[in-house]
């Protein structure tokens, strides 16, 4: 398996998000662009640095998920959630790090060489630089909804 295939998958991930954009109604109020862009921007990494089979799959899996997530729980939040997706973009940072590091380490200091590993390896590390940002802009900057935790008081 090349990088052709695994675009290929990639690219279903995303066509897959964009059908379920439009049929929600794209809940994230960021536009169509930004659900196109921002799993387009997380393979930069593994193509610059040429990472093995599965690696883009991983990448776009995990930011394909947290957009379905955040697209579910704002369609849900009523008028509370108009700008919930800003929790989203300042979250993808943390993805972009993820996916850097991840990618690096794959090339330079583990061995992996299983595809599924591989593509594991990515959607965890994107998925963790994710929820880092997550929990420090949702419970810091501003108000996610369900995804703050809950102030006592």
């Amino acid at each position: 398996m090349g990088v052709r295939e695994d675009l290929v998958f990639s690219s279903v991930l995303v066509a897959l998000l964009l059908a379920y954009a439009a049929s929600a109604g794209n809940a994230l109020y960021l536009g169509y662009w930004y659900v196109l862009g921002v799993p387009i921007m997380m393979l930069i990494p593994g193509l610059i640095l040429r990472a093995r089979a599965l690696f883009l799959t991983g990448t776009t899996a995990a930011v394909v998920g947290t957009l379905v997530i955040y697209m579910a729980l704002i369609s849900n939040a009523g008028r509370e959630g108009g700008l919930m997706g800003l929790g989203h973009l300042f979250s993808v940072p943390g993805m972009l790090v993820g996916a850097t590091v991840s990618a690096w380490l794959l090339k330079f200091r583990l061995k992996a060489s299983l595809p599924w590993i591989v593509a594991g390896i990515a959607f965890l590390s994107v998925g963790f630089g994710f929820l880092i940002c997550q929990v420090i802009v949702c419970n810091t900057v501003m108000f996610c909804g369900a995804l703050s935790l809950p102030m006592g008081g």
